[in-house]
């Protein structure tokens, strides 16, 4: 998956959200290593039928400045991302009663 820039990556995320109905309070949006574990063993997402998406970053810094654009303006859920040198995938997911946030 090629980097993206900070700005590519929020437009990428705003037009999945909005293609996938909800409000912002409605998404979850975090920084990770691993998109597929986090999403799928963590949150618990079902492989069918639930809407996420995951966009990898040029470092580690702006994939958190992209989930705190979410979460501080946007008001998505999800809790400050730690940086990492490898937590350079931003993820986000729309919030359902199975998933675990």
């Amino acid at each position: 998956m090629a980097s993206k820039p900070r700005s590519a990556i929020i437009h990428d995320l705003e037009n999945h959200m909005a293609t996938n109905g909800g409000g912002f309070g409605d998404w979850f949006v975090g920084v990770t290593d691993d998109p597929k574990h986090q999403l799928f063993s963590v949150h618990r997402l079902r492989s069918s039928g639930d809407a996420w998406i995951s966009r990898k970053a040029i470092d580690d810094l702006q994939a958190v400045e992209v989930e705190e654009f979410f979460r501080t303006v946007k008001k998505t859920k999800g809790s400050p991302g730690k940086t990492s040198l490898n937590h350079v995938f931003v993820y986000a997911y729309r919030l359902k009663p199975h998933t675990k946030p």
